[in-house]
C-alpha cells in the first residue's frame, strides 16, 4: 500500500514541477524505488525534477535505482539524459554495487551502439559483463550478453556473436525465459544466416517464433516471420520467402510500427531483387529510404541505398547508380559497417567495368577484398584475376603499338614485366592456399557449432516433452483428488496461467456467469477462498 501510495506522490509531484513548481526536501526522505511505468504515462514528463528528487535521497542502492530508472525515461522523452546514468555509475562504484555497476555499464554499451560506435559498445558491454557474474540480476545479464553479440554481429564478427548469444541461451534456459530464449536463438540464427547455414537458420527461427507465440509477443513473432523470410530468400524458395514476409508485414502493420515496416520493406526488396523483378525491387527500397532517414537507421539507409544503385545499374542507368552507391558508401564509412563497405565496393567494380575504365574497377574490387578478407573464396580470386588480365591487356595493346616505333631496350622491359606477372600469380597462388586452409579450419569451427545447437535443440524438446507429461500427470491427479469435471478442470488450467474471468470465458466460448458458477464451484471443492490461494494449491502438487 505505501508503494502504491508513493507512486501517487511522484505522478503528482513530476505533474506539478511539468508547472515549474519546485519540488521540496520532503519528496526524497521516503527512500522508495520510483515506478516506471506509471511515471511513463505522464505526457510531459519532467526529468530535471524526478532527477532533483532522486540526488536529494541518501546515498544507498535505492538511489542507484532511482538515477536509472529518471535516465530509462529520459531516453523515451528526449534529450538522453547520460550525465544521470553516469551519476549511477560513480554511486554504485561508490557503494561496491555490482547490480548497480553492470546495469550502468550494459545501458552506456546501448547508447554506444545505437550512435553506430561499435567497438565502444562491445567493450562497456564486456565490462558488464564481469560485474554481472556477481549479480542476482540474472534476466539483464541475459539482456547484456545478446546485446554483446548484436555488436559483434554489427562489426561482422559472427563466431564471436554466436558464442555470447549460446551463453545468453543457457542462461535463459536457467530461468526458463521464454523470450530471453527466442532472442538468443534470433540472433544464432541471423549469424548463421551471414555464414551460409541457411537450414540451421531457418530451424532455429521456427523455433524461437514458437516460444514467441507461447509468450504471446506480437512484436517478437513479427521479428521470426521477417528472419524466415530473409533465410528462405537466400536459399531462393521464393514462394515461403514472400510468404513469411508478407506475415512480418502484417504484425508491422498491427502495431502499426514505420520502424519496423521500413525494415521489412527493405528485406522484400532484397527477396525481389534476388528474384530478378527490378522494379518491385526498387519500388520497395525507395519505399524504406525515408523512414530510415527519419529515424537515423544509417546500416539499413546505406544497405538499401547501394542496392538502390545496383538495380540502377542493371537498368543501365549509370548516372543514378554511381550516386545512390556513393552515398551509400559514405554513409557505410562513417559507421564502419564492413559487409556494406563490401557491398558498395563491389557494386562501383562493376559499374567503373560497364563504363570500361578496368583500372578503377581493379582498384574497387581490391578495396573489397580488403573488408572481405574472412570470406575471400574461389570467386573473388577468379574475379580479380578477370580484373587483372582485362587492365594488363590494355597494356600489352599499348606496348604492341610501342613495338613498331621503340628499340630493342624496350623489349627488355616486356621481359621485366612478364617476369612481374610470374611473380605477382605465384604471390597470388600462395595467397589462395592460404586461404584455403583458413577457410576449412572456419568450417571446421562451423560444423562443431552446428553440433553444439542441435544438442540444445534435442535438449529443449526433451524438456518440452517431460514438461507436457507432468502437466498431463497433474491434471488427472487434481480432478480424482477433488472430484472436478471436465469443464472445471480447464477452468482451473486458465486461473493457474493467471487469466481472468472475461479471457476465459473468451477462451472457452461460454458466458461469463457461466465462468463465475465453474470458479465458485472449484473454490469449494478446492476449500480455497480466492484465485490466488487455488494457484498456490495447484502448485503445491
Amino acid at each position: 500500500m505505501s508503494k502504491r501510495i508513493f507512486s501517487i506522490f511522484i505522478i503528482i509531484v513530476a505533474i506539478i514541477s511539468c508547472n515549474n513548481k519546485p519540488s521540496t526536501d520532503l519528496d526524497a526522505k521516503s527512500g522508495e524505488i520510483f515506478n516506471y511505468k506509471e511515471l511513463s504515462k505522464i505526457r510531459p514528463l519532467n526529468i530535471d525534477s524526478l532527477y532533483r528528487i532522486a540526488s536529494l535521497q541518501p546515498d544507498d542502492t535505492v538511489k542507484v535505482n532511482n538515477y536509472i530508472t529518471t535516465y530509462k525515461l529520459s531516453i523515451r522523452n528526449r534529450p538522453i539524459r547520460i550525465d544521470i546514468l553516469d551519476k549511477a555509475l560513480n554511486l554504485s562504484k561508490k557503494l561496491n554495487y555490482d547490480t548497480g555497476i553492470a546495469i550502468c555499464l550494459k545501458n552506456k554499451g546501448l547508447d554506444h551502439r545505437y550512435k553506430h560506435e561499435y567497438i565502444k559498445s562491445i567493450k562497456y558491454h564486456k565490462e558488464a559483463n564481469k560485474y554481472f557474474k556477481n549479480s542476482w540480476d540474472t534476466l539483464s545479464r541475459i539482456k547484456n550478453l545478446n546485446s554483446l553479440g548484436v555488436s559483434f554481429r554489427r562489426i561482422n564478427a559472427e563466431e564471436e556473436a554466436i558464442k555470447y548469444y549460446f551463453q545468453a541461451l543457457d542462461l535463459s534456459k536457467e530461468i526458463e525465459s521464454t523470450k530471453s530464449m527466442a532472442i538468443a536463438m534470433n540472433g544464432i540464427g541471423n549469424a548463421y544466416v551471414v555464414l551460409g547455414k541457411y537450414d540451421d537458420a531457418i530451424n532455429l527461427f521456427k523455433l524461437a517464433l514458437n516460444l514467441e507465440l507461447l509468450c504471446n509477443s506480437v512484436r517478437g513473432t513479427g521479428y521470426d516471420y521477417s528472419n524466415l523470410g530473409e533465410a528462405y530468400m537466400y536459399k531462393e524458395e521464393y514462394d515461403s520467402s514472400f510468404f513469411y514476409h508478407k506475415k512480418a508485414l502484417e504484425v508491422a502493420n498491427k502495431l502499426n510500427i514505420k520502424r519496423d515496416k521500413a525494415i521489412i520493406y527493405s528485406s522484400i526488396g532484397q527477396m525481389y531483387q534476388h528474384k530478378g523483378d527490378l522494379d518491385m525491387a526498387l519500388n520497395y527500397y525507395l519505399d524504406a529510404i525515408p523512414t530510415f532517414k527519419k529515424y537515423n537507421n544509417k546500416r539499413l539507409l546505406s544497405f538499401s541505398m547501394i542496392n538502390v544503385g545496383k538495380i540502377y545499374l542493371e537498368k543501365g542507368d549509370i548516372e543514378k547508380s554511381e550516386d545512390y552507391i556513393n552515398r551509400g558508401l559514405n554513409i557505410s564509412k562513417k559507421i564502419s559497417t564492413k559487409d556494406n563497405n563490401v557491398l558498395a565496393y563491389e557494386a562501383l567494380s562493376e559499374l567503373y567495368e560497364t563504363k570500361g575504365d578496368y583500372k578503377k574497377a581493379l582498384d574497387e574490387y581490391k578495396n573489397m577484398i580488403i573488408y572481405r578478407d574472412s570470406i575471400f573464396d574461389k570467386k573473388s580470386y577468379y574475379n580479380i584475376e578477370a580484373m587483372n588480365i582485362k587492365y594488363e591487356s590494355e597494356i600489352k595493346d599499348d606496348e604492341i603499338v610501342r613495338l613498331h616505333l621503340e628499340s630493342e631496350v624496350q623489349k627488355s622491359k616486356i621481359i621485366i614485366q612478364f617476369l612481374a606477372i610470374i611473380i605477382l600469380v605465384a604471390l597470388t597462388l600462395f595467397f589462395v592456399f592460404y586461404i584455403r586452409i583458413r577457410i576449412k579450419n572456419k568450417n571446421q569451427e562451423i560444423d562443431e557449432m552446428r553440433n553444439k545447437i542441435e544438442e540444445y535443440l534435442q535438449h529443449i524438446a526433451e524438456l518440452e516433452t517431460e514438461n507436457n507429461e507432468s502437466i498431463i500427470d497433474k491434471h488427472k491427479l487434481i480432478k480424482e483428488k477433488y472430484g472436478l469435471s471436465a469443464r472445471e478442470e480447464e477452468v482451473l488450467s486458465l486461473i493457474a496461467q493467471g487469466l481472468k474471468n472475461k479471457e476465459i470465458a473468451d477462451k472457452m466460448f461460454v458466458s461469463l456467469s457461466t465462468v463465475k458458477t465453474h470458479t465458485k464451484n472449484i473454490f469449494d471443492k478446492l476449500d480455497v477462498r480466492n484465485r490466488i490461494e487455488a494457484a498456490k494449491k495447484i502448485k503445491a502438487i
